[in-house]
Order: structure tokens, then sequence, then C-alpha cells
């Protein structure tokens, strides 16, 4: 069995996660994007790596990508759409060897924020184009439609009202504001994904668990 745990950031995933690995015995997958992406973005930045406001922005957990113009991504959206690319394939074959072996995963953040992240970049950054961002879509539904043939796939959603997700993003610590507008991609994305699946008869359990 394979839990996928997706939803905004905030709504309680890792808390899901360590439940099902700590009570449930469940082997653990923490798919993060943009891996080289930010890595690389760390190159590009134009400023002291020391510098107050890169410092502001690594405690706060946002990606480097974030703090590179767009001018600069502009010009590079097809090397950081390979990057991606590539560290997507990276990702998604450790995920598969896990699945040959291990009976139950969970799988920490879905693709609906992933694909939240790519919108994001298209829309506000323009550090990839459309076309990127729809090939690599294709293969998170390629890659999940291979991982429902080894395994049962079930997919939730955990959303939350904005008032409960900003006091958790408080209660975490974060000094940043909540992103709102990235927080309603990411339920554009979700509903986009089920669409797509249902579309597509990918062979895998979706589901929408509203907590209060």
């Amino acid at each position: 069995m394979i839990i996928v745990v997706d939803g905004p950031p905030a709504s309680g995933k890792s808390t899901v996660v360590k439940y099902l690995r700590l009570k449930r015995g469940f082997s653990a997958y923490r798919y993060k994007r943009l891996g080289l992406v930010n890595i690389f973005s760390i190159m590009l930045l134009p400023v002291n790596p020391w510098d107050k406001k890169v410092k502001y922005y690594i405690h706060s957990r946002v990606d480097p990508i974030i703090l590179v113009s767009s001018g600069y991504l502009e010009r590079l959206s097809g090397l950081l759409s390979g990057l991606e690319v590539v560290y997507k394939c990276i990702r998604y074959a450790s995920l598969f060897l896990l699945a040959l072996v291990c009976r139950n995963i969970v799988i920490d953040e879905g693709i609906s924020l992933g694909w939240a992240n790519y919108f994001n970049l298209v829309l506000f950054k323009r550090a990839l184009k459309r076309e990127h961002v729809d090939f690599l879509m294709r293969i998170d539904l390629a890659s999940l439609r291979v991982l429902s043939k080894v395994h049962e796939v079930y997919y939730y959603f955990i959303d939350r009202s904005l008032e409960k997700l900003e006091s958790n993003w408080r209660k975490r610590g974060h000094k940043t504001p909540y992103d709102v507008k990235f927080y309603l991609l990411v339920r554009y994305a979700f509903k986009l994904f089920m669409e797509t699946v249902r579309e597509r008869s990918i062979n895998i359990r979706v589901k929408y668990v509203y907590a209060s």
C-alpha cells in the first residue's frame, strides 16, 4: 500500500506521516521538488551568501529560487526545466525501488503541491515555460500510473480553513506571512489533478479531507 499525503503548507501533512511511520510501521518517503534547481539558484544569487536578506529567507525555509531575479530565471528556463527533469527521474527511481522492497509506504508531499510550485514559477517568476510544466506534469502522471501497478495507491489531500493554516504557520515559528496566493494555487492544482486522474483512468483512490 502507498499513501500519498498532500495539501497546502501547514495543513498537517508531516504529522500524519509521522503517525503512520511510528504507529503503523510505514516506510516514509519525503518527495521534495526543485532540489537541483534550488542548488543551482544558490549559485545565481547576486549577493553575498551571508547577506541578511538571504539568511532571512533560508531560515524561513523559502526556496532559494525565489531570491533570484526573474530576468535571470527567464533566460535560463530551459536549463532549469532540464535540472528538474533529472531530479524528478532520480527521485522517482528511488521511490520505485522502495516500493519493490516495502509493503507499506507513506509519501510526504504530493503532486498537487508540486504542480503549484511549477505554476508559481511560471506565473510570477518566469522561471519555467508552460510547455516545460506540461512535460513535468506528464512525468508525474506516468510515474503515478506505474506505481499503481506495483501497489494500491491512496491519495489524501488535507485541507483546512485559511485561518487555521495561518495559525499553524505561526506556531511553527515562521517569520514570513502565510502565502495565501500559493495556498490558492495548491487548491487549484489539486482540482486539476483530480480531473486528470479521472479522465486518464489512473487506478488510484483520491480523497479530499477537510480537517477542522
